[in-house]
């Protein structure tokens, strides 16, 4: 999932959009690292802004809140829910484009918080081929569901190899399942990433930013294009219940 957002969020913003990323994954938090970012946001006269990438998108990771990586965040439910409030509250992120949240796996506080405390446009669904891996994707896009939050798609990480000698895809972790999956929910399938080795050592030396994948721009095209389908409905829902409750007045 981590990746999925860096590699988004690098690609929304080659696309010219304005992105932040909230690193919701509070005890597992990885963003700054793949983004090469050790620095922690910064106090300014108009308030605390994020740190930004080299590119310009603006992040924010517990890790650079904690002074080490290593740093364990060890809190119940609800600091952690307090801590994601605060993140997206109380940082300067001005005007973006995209506010992508990175959420831990499964349907734990973190997810909840985000849906309930944060202007949700859509949710994006990453998984994998295990049918482990599938069935706890399946209790999340439930829980989109029962919280009534629009699913943009699914996309599907770690999907195959392809061989470097003879160009034929090695199915790591058994036969897609990616699109199936889609299929059973109902949602759309945006597309698979494969397995390479390159995207792991570039995250290693936070230099996300430098990887460029004609598979993963398909995928991104895709995702702006259902965003912007999405956002016209909640912007009208928005716009009617000011006007509800202005008449209220």
């Amino acid at each position: 999932k981590s990746l999925v957002t860096a590699l988004l969020a690098v690609e929304l913003r080659r696309h010219g959009f304005s992105v932040g990323i909230l690193d919701a994954d509070l005890t597992g938090s990885s963003i700054a690292k793949i983004f090469g970012v050790r620095n922690g946001p910064t106090q300014t006269p108009s308030g605390v802004e994020p740190p930004v990438s080299q590119t310009g998108i603006k992040l924010v990771s517990m890790n650079l809140l904690m002074g080490r990586d290593d740093a364990a965040v060890i809190w119940r439910g609800p600091m952690i829910n307090s801590a994601i409030r605060q993140l997206y509250a109380d940082l300067e992120w001005g005007d973006l484009d995209y506010l992508l949240a990175d959420l831990p796996p499964g349907t734990s506080d973190a997810p909840l918080t985000v849906f309930q405390s944060l202007p949700l446009d859509g949710v994006l669904i990453v998984s994998s081929p295990q049918d482990l891996a599938v069935m706890i994707v399946a209790k999340a896009i439930n829980m989109a569901k029962i919280m009534k939050a629009p699913i943009i798609g699914l996309i599907e990480n770690m999907s195959h190899l392809t061989c470097p000698d003879c160009a034929s895809k090695i199915e790591l972790f058994g036969r897609s399942k990616g699109r199936e999956a889609s299929s059973a929910a109902n949602i759309e399938f945006l597309g698979s990433i494969a397995v390479n080795p390159l995207v792991s050592k570039l995250c290693d030396d936070g230099k996300i930013e430098e990887y460029e994948s004609l598979e993963f721009a398909s995928i991104a095209e895709r995702v702006i294009e259902k965003t912007r389908q999405l956002k016209v409905p909640q912007e009208l829902k928005h716009a009617e219940r000011a006007a509800e409750r202005e008449s209220r007045r």
